[in-house]
């Protein structure tokens, strides 16, 4: 852990010194000090907690969606509802989708995972005020493998809320990666993605290995800054490395906002570094 003034100046004077397309991101326990990159590595640091319910299967028990099912939910009393789901430890494909209308549907998104028991998937849908809407859960896999979703009104702030203070990163349209290299002892990551009115066309991949995908998310919304998107999604053990790509055309950015929200904080080294391997 870094506790002398001069080697913060020596920092603070690279971070000057360099283009704003440089890499750099740093983390202490008690500090930190960020700039905007295409790629990061994070490692655990104390993070408050978010405004994911973790207990929402204790609080509001699960129901079964058998495979190539529906199940809708509605008469929500909040302006945002957290979607949790999860498996018996068999891989899960999902599309979650908003409803405002028969034929409107401002936001969805599809999930594939391997093991849904360890990659829980947690999200928040923010509603629009004044309509009735309805949240639909559609398991997309075969009759062999059924998942587990719990869908609930939330009561706590904003996900935007929960990341004052801190800087997001711009990804630019056609097809920008940003690339985010997990330590060894983050246990899971938040993210957040939004846009100044815009629509969002997002794909979301953590990876083990190259090509080994242990989670994937697509996210298709018509404005991102009514209709954010916010997960939490669970690290493998060993180092992974999360990917963010826009798919959208050049003409519509978004912003990112990645931080690790579990994990045991190391007093020895920085918390944050750059570097490869790059996937």
């Amino acid at each position: 852990m870094m506790k002398s003034t001069g080697a913060l100046a020596v920092l603070l004077a690279a971070a000057s010194s360099s283009s704003s397309s440089d890499a750099f991101l740093f983390f202490s326990a008690t500090k930190h000090y960020r700039r905007q990159s295409s790629s990061s590595s994070l490692a655990a640091t104390p993070i408050q907690g978010g405004p994911i319910n973790e207990d929402i299967f204790s609080t509001n028990p699960p129901l079964r969606i058998e495979g190539n099912s529906l199940k809708t939910w509605s008469g929500f009393q909040s302006n945002r509802v957290q979607v949790s789901i999860k498996s018996m430890g068999r891989p899960v494909e999902a599309s979650v989708e908003l409803w405002q209308s028969p034929s409107y549907i401002p936001t969805k998104f599809t999930v594939e995972c391997e093991d849904a028991s360890e990659n829980i998937v947690h999200s928040l849908i923010e509603l629009p005020p004044g309509y009735p809407v309805t949240i639909a859960v559609y398991n997309t896999e075969g009759q062999e493998f059924p998942m587990e979703v719990s869908v609930s009104d939330s009561f706590s702030g904003s996900a935007l809320d929960s990341f004052a203070g801190w800087r997001p990163i711009l990804v630019q349209g056609d097809g920008t990666v940003k690339s985010f290299h997990l330590s060894q002892d983050v246990d899971s990551v938040e993210v957040l993605l939004t846009t100044q009115t815009r629509n969002m066309k997002a794909y979301i991949e953590i990876l083990r290995g190259p090509n080994d995908d242990n989670e994937i998310i697509e996210v298709d919304t018509d404005n991102a800054y009514l209709h954010p998107f916010y997960t939490v999604i669970q690290a493998a053990e060993g180092c992974n490395t999360l990917r963010i790509k826009n798919e959208n055309s050049v003409e519509f950015p978004f912003e990112a906002y990645v931080r690790p929200c579990e994990g045991v904080v190391e007093e020895e080294k920085p918390k944050f570094n750059y570097g490869g391997p790059y996937f």
